[in-house]
């Protein structure tokens, strides 16, 4: 009993660890600093960080069957996810050094996009782990509790950050403004954040023992059963709505991601400060939309979660289209992130209770391949339209039809059995 309660809070503190990659380099602070320092206009650097994660997200959706196949077949996700967490740690860590004028962008290009691809694809053995660790009766208990602690884990690295680097008068380590050392030592919490906090799992995790004769880790068996899924899909029709609807819905939640801090830095003016306090204040409603939402989900359903998430998510985006307030936007930004949470959480509730046990990687390799397979629509939607017309008003307007899609589509699912 004890070694399940360590792994399943180890597998819980991945998401602690793994949020950092998101937080800080994808949606706060390495974003705005592209586009605020290393770019040459805020115009082309919008443009050209959407298409990076676009991409990266597109080929991780493509990548994303084969890959959970494979890890269906030799039964080794840790190894997988291990050498994943590795990659994409590491270029956090080597983003220390991209001061301007110093690396070439395109390079700094090629790393993101190398980092963004292996984030995504970890997320496969990540998720695929949560039916190995509890049973179907805790699955909403367990992915809320990770999914909140991902957000508290958000709000602890930027407080630290914050508290250690920008607050105090003099800061504990002497840093070069003028080379925007203050704004780089944060790639660099970032990277071992990532790796401290990903440890527990790797210790404690240990993958389902198998006969070595049947644990056939070649593509060609992954492509076979990819084949067998697909001529069995009429088995799982609601399933394929299910991935349809999230592919819509999930294509505006990542779009938001990666444009929330160029967002509130073009449309409002916010400084690195301000950016940092927003980061805090939306993850720690997010972390209490998770926790709150995921004893709420086991009374009413993971698919009721997720209808009402979107409703929520559509009406407050769009009030937010006609704020030209600061303070008015900080307030709307932090009750939209505690929707954020909960339609994440129910999402992979729902898809961990409909699958088939002897597949669960490949199927949430078809999970993440129908949240990313799209996603440089979102971002690249965002940026195109914003840089067309010159406004993040249309762009963010443009992303409000994902969300209709998706809520629309969600409605054609069967609910799932409350416990």
């Amino acid at each position: 009993m004890n070694d399940k309660f360590n792994v399943r809070l180890s597998w819980a503190f991945y998401d602690w660890a793994n949020s950092a990659w998101s937080a800080i380099i994808v949606t706060f602070i390495f974003s705005r600093y592209f586009v605020d320092v290393l770019s040459p206009n805020p115009d082309q650097g919008t443009l050209f960080w959407t298409w990076t994660i676009g991409l990266s997200s597109l080929l991780a959706a493509i990548l994303s069957p084969i890959v959970g196949s494979i890890s269906d077949q030799s039964q080794k996700s840790k190894i997988w996810l291990i050498s994943t967490t590795i990659i994409y740690a590491l270029i956090a860590l080597s983003l220390w050094f991209a001061e301007p004028n110093l690396i070439n962008l395109f390079i700094i290009i090629i790393l993101i996009f190398i980092g963004n691809l292996s984030y995504e694809i970890s997320q496969i053995f990540y998720n695929g782990q949560l039916k190995l660790i509890t049973n179907k009766q805790n699955f909403a208990r367990i992915s809320g509790f990770a999914w909140g602690l991902g957000y508290a884990g958000t709000v602890i690295i930027f407080i630290i950050y914050y508290g250690l680097f920008f607050l105090p008068a003099d800061p504990i380590i002497d840093l070069d403004l003028d080379s925007y050392e203050n704004i780089r030592i944060s790639f660099l919490i970032t990277g071992f954040w990532i790796l401290l906090f990903a440890l527990p799992l790797f210790i404690t995790f240990k993958d389902p023992i198998t006969d070595k004769l049947e644990a056939k880790n070649t593509f060609s068996e992954s492509f076979k059963q990819i084949k067998i899924t697909f001529n069995e899909i009429q088995k799982y029709k609601n399933l394929v709505w299910f991935l349809i609807a999230r592919l819509f819905y999930m294509d505006g939640i990542n779009a938001i991601f990666a444009v929330a801090a160029i967002y509130a830095t073009v449309v409002f003016g916010m400084s690195t400060t301000d950016i940092i306090m927003l980061g805090i204040g939306t993850n720690i409603a997010a972390g209490i939309g998770s926790w709150v939402f995921s004893f709420i989900e086991n009374r009413i359903g993971s698919k009721n979660t997720i209808v009402f998430s979107l409703i929520s998510i559509f009406l407050i985006s769009f009030i937010i289209l006609f704020i030209d307030q600061k303070n008015l936007f900080i307030v709307l930004a932090i009750i939209l992130s505690s929707f954020f949470g909960p339609v994440q959480s129910a999402s992979r509730v729902y898809f961990a209770k409909s699958i088939p046990e002897n597949k669960k990687f490949e199927f949430f390799g078809f999970y993440s391949f129908s949240g990313k397979v799209t996603s440089f629509v979102g971002p690249v939607l965002y940026g195109t339209i914003a840089f067309i017309f010159s406004s993040p008003q249309l762009g963010l307007a443009s992303l409000l039809v994902l969300f209709a899609i998706g809520l629309l589509l969600i409605l054609k699912v069967d609910n799932d059995k409350i416990k």
